[in-house]
C-alpha cells in the first residue's frame, strides 16, 4: 500500500499537552514529576519529528492535544510542529469521548481511513502505519493490542464510534472489551501485532532491557536524546525504590 494514493486517509497522534504534574502520572513516584515531563516531552517531539521525517505522502496528519486548565502551569515545551500538520484540541469528558469526537470531526472533512496512535509507543515504525492503512482496505477497523490489555492503536474505514464507549479506559480490559464489542455488532476488524506502550516504570526498564539488545531499535536523532534519558532514568540494577 502507498500513502501517496491515499488522499482520503488521516493519521492523528493523540497526546496530552506537556504539563508538570500532569503527564505520566503512571510512573511516579519511581519517577519525579520533571522526569516525566521531561520523558512526555521527548516522546511527543520524536512523533513530531517523524510526521515530518517518514514518507508519508499525501496523507493528513493531525495532532489532537489535551486543552490546558487555567489552573495549570502553561507547558514548558514549546513544540516544533512540523509544516502540513494540523493542530487541534480533544474534547470530550474521558479518552472515549475525546477520540470519537476526533472521529465525527475528521470524518465530517471526508476522511475515510483513520488511524489514531499515541505518542508512548517509540517502536512503532512507518511499516507498522502501512499495515494499519492496509488492513483498512478491507476491514472496518484496525486494532494494535497492548501488552498491558489497552490498546496502542486504532483504525477506521467506517464510521463506528460505539467502539470508544463504555470502555474501562486504563485498565486491561479496554481491548477485551473492544473486541466484545466488534464481534457484538459484526464489526469486520482485523488485529495488528502484540506490542507494549510506556506507560508504567516498569515498562521502562523493559524498554531499556530491550534497546540494550537491540540498539539499532530507534535510529533516528531523537530516538537517541530518548535512549540517553531512558538510561539516566533506569538504574543499572534496572530497579528504582518507590518511597
Amino acid at each position: 500500500m502507498s500513502f501517496t494514493k491515499d488522499p482520503e486517509a488521516a493519521l492523528i497522534v493523540f497526546a496530552k499537552t506537556p504539563v508538570r504534574g500532569s503527564v505520566k502520572t503512571r510512573m511516579r513516584p519511581a519517577l519525579s514529576e520533571d522526569d516525566c515531563l521531561q520523558l512526555h516531552s521527548l516522546l511527543l517531539r520524536l512523533w513530531l519529528a517523524r510526521l515530518s521525517n517518514w514518507d508519508l505522502g499525501r496523507i493528513h496528519k493531525a495532532i489532537f492535544l489535551t486543552p490546558v486548565d487555567a489552573s495549570q502551569t502553561p507547558p514548558a515545551l514549546r513544540l516544533d510542529v512540523p509544516r502540513g500538520v494540523a493542530i487541534e484540541t480533544q474534547q470530550g469528558r474521558d479518552l472515549g469521548a475525546r477520540l470519537a469526537h476526533a472521529l465525527h470531526k475528521k470524518w465530517s472533512d471526508g476522511f475515510r481511513k483513520l488511524v489514531f496512535i499515541g505518542t508512548d509507543s517509540p517502536l512503532l515504525q512507518l511499516e507498522d502505519l502501512q499495515a494499519a492503512f492496509q488492513v483498512l482496505d478491507s476491514n472496518e477497523v484496525v486494532v494494535g493490542p497492548a501488552t498491558d490489555g489497552g490498546y496502542y492503536l486504532i483504525g477506521f474505514s467506517a464510521l463506528r464510534p460505539f467502539l470508544l464507549s463504555g470502555i474501562s479506559w486504563g485498565t486491561a480490559q479496554v481491548f477485551k472489551q473492544t473486541v466484545r464489542l466488534m464481534e457484538h455488532h459484526s464489526v469486520r476488524w482485523q488485529g495488528l501485532s502484540e506490542r507494549f506502550d510506556l506507560d508504567t516504570y516498569e515498562d521502562l526498564v523493559k524498554f531499556r532491557s530491550l534497546l540494550q539488545h537491540s540498539p539499532s531499535a530507534l535510529p533516528d536523532r531523537i530516538a537517541r536524546e530518548l535512549v540517553s534519558l531512558v538510561d539516566r532514568l533506569v538504574n543499572p540494577s534496572g530497579i528504582r525504590k518507590c518511597i
